[in-house]
C-alpha cells in the first residue's frame, strides 16, 4: 500500500508530478518590447542557458528581487 502511495503525485497522463493549485501559472501578461529590447532577452536566454524567453525572464526577475531585498536589508542597517 505504501508503494502505491509515493506515485499518488504524480499525473496519470505525463507521469510528471501534479502542481498544488497555488504553483499552477495561470494569470497571463502580456509584454512589449522592442526589437532591441527583445534581442537583448534572447541573448540573456542563451547566456543562462533557458529554454524559453519567459524563463529567462523570470529568472532576472528573481535576481532583481533578491538584489534590491539585500539592498534594503544593507540601508536597514545604516
Amino acid at each position: 500500500m505504501a508503494e502505491n502511495d509515493r506515485f499518488n503525485k504524480f499525473d496519470k497522463k505525463n507521469g510528471r508530478p501534479t502542481k498544488e493549485a497555488e504553483e499552477k501559472k495561470t494569470k497571463k501578461v502580456l509584454l512589449s518590447m522592442t526589437e532591441k529590447q527583445h534581442q537583448k532577452m534572447q541573448n540573456y536566454q542563451k547566456m543562462f542557458g533557458k529554454n524559453t524567453l519567459t524563463s529567462a525572464i523570470e529568472f532576472l526577475i528573481e535576481r532583481g528581487e533578491e538584489k534590491v531585498l539585500e539592498d534594503l536589508e544593507n540601508f536597514r542597517e545604516k
